[in-house]
């Protein structure tokens, strides 16, 4: 592949002139306009809306047809082009022959046409004549020797069209969906004009993707040869279905071809709609848009307003498909537009829209009035945007998050009342005081990637963290993220930290030099290391000290498993240092319940307001609930009622801190990181309704690492008597990022503007019953198929669309097929929580859905790939990086241990 450069220099003089009179020209644009066209100066960068032209093979349009370029000066002088007036100012389309066989979707497709080249050639009237048979223009058809399919002389056509041209016709087109030809001599030609004359004609029939098999539909018999004449062989002559690819091709040659009505030539300054091309795949590469040259050559002929121009063609992909007379109506196939209308939405935010229409408000009102009316404005849009009329506490409150790690959504006895299970009393009370949860979501399936967002407010591929931390990790979460203790830290908060952290343990990732005054925990997941009394796990890992025999025979025993961690301990960490290792996990929860009643004792004693997160490790492999008599250190992994016993303990943590903690100014907020480790068995939690059918059917996981509902749908309360209204239920769709802007809103914090979030403020959602949350949330993949963070589910409303799925492994070990899916499997939750029967694919619910599902993720993909506070995560490994309390001793364990 080549790409054509042009320098900075070279462009400027292109899209402005050397000329006076002509660069006098381009000063009367706006400021913001040309902000706009001064970004093609730059093509290539990564945040360009524009990009240079690439040639990728000797068969494109440049090398067969090597042309002198055209910039804007000499396109202005051509004594030649074609110039609109008041009298000759309409676009006419003509259509020849059949368009399909249902004559409603017909008619519809044409008119998406015309609306089409309405907005592409703003401010000009386009209008559609009566369709015509191939009979009524009179033209002379052939039978193609080598293909067997049928073609029009493209002169005939043109004549025709010349005669039919009304006066006030800037320019005619006709389109078919019959081949053409120019000459006995020529194979086929995808379009002829007579510029001058302003006619042209353009056949679609090759955009038909079946077009060049040998099985295509429109190939005649070789025995069949009609005279000339003999028009009834078009009679029922097949032609391609009208698909979102041939809209969107249909589009691209309308524009070019109309665009070259008006003078402009090939371009070969930046990748442009008006760039040639010599073949469908050049053609497809081609952009749906014009580059700053050509969109200039356009406006001055045409004198439209850009800014308006961009709006029209957003409008015409995004509006609704508006019934016709026929009793059937069809989806606008747009799918295929979505990048072209993320561009035009760069193209928008460039042009900064609202600050030309305030600078218009300020001329037309005095300046006074004016600015009151902006602050007025600006006011009431806060207010009213998401937190209308929420009051938030007088005082900054103090916030302790629970993070539960592998915890199913099956597990809180209030999710699952019919199991009377008596697992979880004290949650259980703080969802019938407070707010339950019924559609909150991990931000994503597995630890690290979870926890990112959480303290982050940013998706995985916004923060740089998409899959987990190693024991011998010499990075974590990037040093240029801003986390909520830093933010929180900023304010007056005390901020303290127990459990697992797993962003990174390593020089400056820890959590004391991330925004927290105290930590104490474990600096990943508590499988991560041995432990002198292993527990219950699946397969069983052995103590540490283990003779090489017994690991060797573990090993082999458990092939299909993830190998047990035996060459270091499992540490426990104080702030910086290393103080047990190995730890014991049957004493953790009481040292982390002493830390913890100790921080809130101690923040109240000095007046000030704390932050508290709780991260617990309770439900990940090893369990290590209370010994009973009657087990001891002797305990069976194959116990049903360890899963059980940790959860209890699990609960019986959490109601010690609410107990100790003071309800009036206090908000504590419960949840999970992703889903249970299903592999694990008995030793993994449950997903409730949510199983994930679809996938279970066809073996593997729905649960921890996949996108299904089972893997990141999270046991959610928020607890705040008097606050928080009592025996609350919210189906708001969110997020564990969302409690990233939420805490900072109640706490009075705006949080750093040089970077985009996507969490949302959740205020009106936990103090005043609001039901609205996320209009669309992303799922990443985070260790099943496909690649670490990639946006593989998106749930819209009711609707889950799935990109892929599989590769994740279950209880007995299969994990099911990698797969693919385009189109998406989209399910409808509302009426399927199992997720087992997706949508048919060819009802106008599920096209409708596809088509918005697409949009969004290519928005949201745009968003992230131009984020200029985007990070990368650093995730190579060192040994040295490996936390040891003494490199000397096996397991390095500490000199103060036996």
């Amino acid at each position: 592949m080549k790409v054509i450069h042009h320098s900075a220099e070279t462009l400027k003089t292109a899209l402005v002139s050397n000329s006076k009179d002509v660069a006098e020209l381009y000063s009367q644009y706006t400021k913001e306009e040309r902000r706009l066209l001064e970004e093609g100066l730059h093509p290539g960068q990564p945040s360009s809306l524009f990009q240079p032209v690439t040639v990728h093979s000797d068969s494109d349009w440049i090398p067969c047809h090597p042309e002198d370029p055209q910039d804007f000066e000499s396109f202005y002088r051509n004594p030649q082009r074609n110039v609109l007036s008041a009298s000759c100012g309409t676009i006419y389309i003509q259509t020849i022959g059949a368009f399909g066989e249902a004559g409603p979707q017909t008619e519809q497709y044409v008119e998406w046409l015309r609306e089409y080249c309405q907005a592409f050639f703003y401010g000009l009237p386009v209008r559609w004549l009566p369709a015509v048979t191939v009979e009524q223009t009179g033209c002379s058809f052939r039978i193609n020797h080598g293909s067997q399919i049928l073609q029009l002389l493209t002169g005939d056509l043109l004549e025709f069209l010349w005669n039919r041209k009304p006066k006030e016709a800037f320019c005619i087109v006709g389109i078919t969906m019959i081949d053409l030809y120019p000459k006995d001599s020529w194979n086929f030609v995808f379009v002829q004009a007579s510029l001058n004359r302003g006619i042209g004609v353009f056949s679609f029939a090759r955009y038909d993707d079946s077009f060049y098999s040998k099985s295509y539909a429109g190939r005649l018999k070789k025995q069949h040869q009609p005279k000339q004449g003999e028009y009834s062989v078009f009679d029922g002559q097949y032609t391609p279905p009208i698909t979102s690819t041939l809209l969107l091709r249909s589009c691209k040659t309308m524009a070019h071809e109309i665009g070259h009505m008006f003078g402009i030539r090939h371009c070969q300054w930046l990748s442009c709609v008006m760039q040639g091309s010599n073949h469908l795949e050049e053609s497809d590469r081609r952009p749906l848009d014009l580059c700053p040259i050509c969109l200039r050559k356009l406006q001055v002929s045409g004198g439209f307003n850009i800014a308006e121009r961009y709006k029209a063609l957003l409008q015409w992909m995004e509006e609704e498909p508006r019934p016709t007379q026929a009793e059937t109506t069809f989806p606008k196939p747009t799918e295929p537009f979505r990048t072209a209308k993320l561009w035009l939405q760069r193209c928008q935010d460039i042009m900064q829209v609202s600050e030309r229409l305030c600078h218009k408000m300020l001329e037309r009102f005095t300046p006074l009035l004016a600015c009151g009316m902006l602050l007025f404005g600006l006011f009431f849009h806060l207010v009213s945007e998401r937190a209308a009329q929420v009051q938030k506490p007088d005082k900054k409150p103090n916030f302790i998050i629970i993070l539960a790690d592998d915890i199913g959504w099956g597990d809180l006895d209030v999710n699952m009342p019919q199991q009377r299970a008596n697992n979880t009393p004290n949650l259980d009370l703080m969802a019938q005081q407070g707010l339950r949860f019924s559609d909150f979501h991990s931000p994503a399936s597995t630890c690290s990637p979870s926890r990112a967002s959480i303290l982050t407010g940013r998706y995985g591929l916004r923060n740089g963290v998409t899959h987990n931390f190693a024991v011998g990790s010499v990075g974590g979460l990037p040093l240029s993220e801003v986390t909520l203790p830093q933010q929180l830290q900023q304010a007056g908060y005390y901020t303290a930290m127990i459990g697992k952290w797993h962003l990174g343990h390593n020089g400056p990732y820890g959590p004391t030099k991330r925004g927290f005054d105290y930590y104490l925990g474990v600096p990943y997941s508590n499988d991560m290391g041995c432990t002198d009394i292993p527990g219950y796990d699946l397969p069983q890992c052995l103590a540490c000290g283990s003779s090489e025999p017994q690991i060797f025979r573990l090993r082999r025993s458990a092939h299909k498993h993830r190998s047990c961690y035996s060459k270091v301990g499992l540490p426990l960490i104080e702030n910086s240092s290393i103080a047990e290792q190995p730890l014991n996990l049957w004493t953790l929860t009481q040292q982390y319940q002493s830390a913890a009643l100790r921080i809130m004792h101690d923040a109240r004693e000095r007046g000030q307001p704390y932050f508290l997160y709780l991260a617990l490790a309770h439900m990940h492999v090893p369990l290590a609930p209370p010994l009973t008599p009657t087990t001891g250190a002797t305990h069976s992994p194959s116990d049903s009622q360890v899963y059980a016993a940790s959860l209890r303990e699990l609960d019986r943590l959490v109601g010690s801190i609410r107990t100790a903690s003071r309800t009036e100014d206090t908000l504590i907020w419960f949840t999970g990181d992703n889903g249970p480790w299903e592999q694990k068995c008995q030793y993994a939690g449950s997903t409730g309704p949510f199983k994930g059918k679809w996938q279970t059917k066809r073996g593997g996981s729905s649960a921890k690492t996949t996108t299904w509902e089972g893997g990141h749908r999270v046991p959610t309360v928020a607890y705040w008597p008097g606050v928080i209204p009592a025996n609350s239920t919210s189906s708001a769709l969110l997020s564990g990022m969302d409690i990233f802007p939420t805490l900072l809103s109640l706490a009075g914090v705006t949080p750093p503007s040089d970077r985009r979030y996507d969490g949302i403020d959740a205020t009106s959602v936990l103090l005043h019953g609001e039901q609205t949350g996320h209009k669309v949330l992303f799922h990443p993949n985070s260790g099943a198929a496909g690649r670490f963070g990639d946006l593989e589910a998106v749930r819209a409303g009711k609707y889950k669309a799935f990109y892929m799925t599989g590769a994740a492994e279950a209880c007995g070990g299969g994990s099911g097929a990698q797969e693919l899916h385009d189109p998406p499997l989209i399910f409808d939750l509302e009426h399927d929580e199992t997720e087992e029967t997706p949508l048919n694919v060819w009802t106008p619910e599920y096209q409708v859905t596809a088509e918005r599902v697409a949009l969004w993720r290519e928005r949201l993909l745009w968003d992230i790939a131009t984020d200029q506070s985007a990070s990368a995560a650093d995730y190579t490994t060192d040994s040295s990086a490996v936390p040891c309390c003494e490199p000397t001793r096996p397991v390095c364990r500490c000199p103060s241990l036996p």
